[in-house]
């Protein structure tokens, strides 16, 4: 399995940004700061409720994805 495909199999449908931390080793703050930012996968929010669905959340990291830290600083 590729990170992604073992992140894939242990997403719900539709995910807090709580959840998503302890998922994906991101801190709820850093999705907090990509919602207030408007970047990171977009997301549904629903009363005081952040979710984000499961197919936006792989595509996100699928798009971001690097061979090197040189093309990491030429995708900014």
């Amino acid at each position: 399995n590729t990170p992604l495909e073992s992140l894939s199999e242990s997403l719900k449908p539709m995910n807090s940004g709580k959840f998503l931390g302890e998922m994906t080793g991101v801190p709820e703050g850093t999705w907090a700061y990509w919602r207030s930012m408007g970047i990171g996968p977009t997301f549904t929010k629903v009363g005081r409720s952040i979710l984000y669905s499961k197919e936006d959340i792989l595509a996100y990291f699928a798009q971001h994805r690097v061979s090197s830290t040189a093309e990491a600083k030429s995708t900014k």
